[in-house]
C-alpha cells in the first residue's frame, strides 16, 4: 500500500511540474493551449519515467525524474543530457530536448527526451536477429568519437576504478547490521579472485593510457541491460536474414535508451556486461552458453565493421567479465541495507525480488564457475 501511495504522489508531482513548466512545453514544441497527457512508463533504481503524449500532434516524449545520483558528478540529469547530445549522431539514442537541474525541478532534476519506438529486448523470448540488433546498436554507439563527449568522466584506468568502487560498497555493507557471514565469504572469495585484475591493470596503466589516447577510448554506457535496448520487430527479422560475413546487419536495429552512468572507457566493459549472467538473469531466466558469448562477440565486431580497432579487447574482455560479476555482488550487498531498513528510500519490486536469488549459494556458485573460473 505504501508503495502505491508513493507512486501516486510521484505521478501527481510530475503532472504538476509538466502543467506549470512553460520552458518544457516550448522545448517539445507543444502549444500553450494543449493539455499534455502523462502516464507512468516504468522506474529504475535512479529514475522515475513517464510518457508525455501531445494529442494535438500525436508526438510522444519521455520525462525522466532523477531520484538517486550516480558517481562522478553532482548533476545526474545534466550529465545524462550531455551524453545524449554527444551520441545523437549515432542515431541509436533518444534525442535530448530539455533538462532542468534547478531546485524547482521534481526529485533531483528532470530530463525530457524523445520517445523511441520498439520492443524491449527480452532474453526469455528472443526473436531471430534480436541479439544481432543489440550488437549493431552497441557498435554504432561505440563508433561515435569519444572527443564528442567532453563532459563525461574519463578514468585513467576504468577497470581499477570500478574495482575500488566495489570495495567501497562492500565496506559499507560490512559495517552495517545486515552483514551475513555466508554472503561475506562469497564476496571475499570473489574480491580475492579479482585482485590480480586490479594489480595487472595497475601495472598496465602506462600501456593502456597511450592506447586510449590513440583511439581505443570510447563512449560506453557501462550498464548494457536488455531492458535498455528497444528493437523494432521488422529490424530483427531483417538482421536475421542478413548472412553476409562482414558489415552491418541492418540499417534500423533500434535504440539504446538509458544513459545514467556513461564514461569514456573501453568497449570491452559494455560487451562483457551484456553477456554476463548477472545481467541476463536480472530481467529473465536466460544465461548465455559459452558458444553464445563467443557468437555475440563475433557479431559485435562484425557490426563494428572496421570503424575502430580491436586493440586489447580480448585481454580486457575476460577481466571485465569478472569485474561485472564482482560489481553485481557488491551492489547486492550494499542493497541489503536500503532494502531492509524501514525508510522511505526509493525501491523497486524487481530488486526486492531478485536480491535473495542473487545472494543465494546456487547463484554464487554459478558466478564462481562461469565468471571467475573457481
Amino acid at each position: 500500500m505504501g508503495g502505491s501511495n508513493q507512486a501516486r504522489r510521484n505521478l501527481e508531482q510530475a503532472k504538476a511540474y509538466l502543467a506549470s513548466n512553460q520552458a518544457l512545453r516550448v522545448a517539445i514544441g507543444a502549444d500553450a493551449e494543449t493539455s499534455l497527457e502523462l502516464s507512468p512508463l516504468g522506474m529504475g533504481e535512479h529514475n522515475l519515467n513517464y510518457r508525455i503524449d501531445d494529442p494535438s500532434t500525436g508526438r510522444s516524449f519521455v520525462l525522466r525524474i532523477n531520484v538517486a545520483s550516480q558517481p562522478f558528478h553532482d548533476d545526474q540529469v545534466g550529465y545524462e543530457y550531455a551524453a545524449l547530445e554527444a551520441l545523437e549522431q549515432s542515431g541509436r539514442v533518444p534525442k535530448p530536448l530539455f533538462v532542468d537541474s534547478t531546485k524547482g525541478a521534481p526529485g533531483k532534476g528532470a530530463l525530457v527526451i524523445g520517445f523511441c519506438e520498439g520492443d524491449m529486448l527480452d532474453f526469455d523470448h528472443l526473436r531471430p536477429g534480436d541479439l544481432r540488433c543489440a550488437a549493431q546498436i552497441m557498435a554504432d554507439v561505440h563508433a561515435v568519437p569519444a572527443e564528442q563527449a567532453k563532459k563525461l568522466h574519463r578514468p585513467k584506468d576504468p577497470l581499477r576504478e570500478l574495482f575500488e568502487e566495489c570495495l567501497e560498497r562492500f565496506e559499507i555493507y560490512l559495517a552495517s547490521a545486515f552483514e551475513d557471514a555466508r554472503i561475506t565469504r562469497w564476496a571475499r572469495r570473489f574480491i580475492d579472485a579479482a585482485k590480480p585484475i586490479e594489480g595487472s591493470a595497475r601495472d598496465a596503466a602506462s600501456a593502456l593510457a597511450p592506447g586510449c589516447a590513440s583511439g581505443q577510448a570510447h563512449i560506453v554506457n557501462t550498464e548494457t541491460l536488455p531492458s535498455h535496448f528497444l528493437i523494432p520487430g521488422a529490424s530483427a527479422h531483417a538482421a536475421a536474414a542478413n548472412t553476409r560475413q562482414v558489415g552491418r546487419f541492418c540499417e534500423n536495429p533500434g535504440y539504446f535508451v538509458d544513459w545514467e552512468r556513461p564514461i569514456i572507457g573501453e568497449v570491452a566493459q559494455d560487451v562483457a556486461y551484456f553477456v554476463a549472467p548477472t545481467t541476463t538473469f536480472w530481467d529473465s531466466e536466460f544465461l548465455f552458453p559459452s558458444r553464445g558469448v563467443e557468437g555475440f562477440v563475433n557479431d559485435y565486431w562484425r557490426a563494428v565493421d572496421g570503424r575502430f580497432e580491436r586493440g586489447n579487447f580480448d585481454e580486457r574482455f575476460d577481466a571485465w567479465r569478472k569485474m561485472t560479476a564482482l560489481r553485481s555482488v557488491t551492489w547486492c550487498c550494499r542493497a541489503l541495507i536500503s532494502y531492509n531498513v524501514d525508510s522511505n528510500a526509493h525501491r523497486t519490486e524487481k530488486t526486492a525480488r531478485k536480491l535473495p536469488v542473487y545472494l543465494s549459494d546456487d547463484f554464487m556458485t554459478l558466478l564462481a564457475e562461469e565468471c571467475f573460473g573457481l
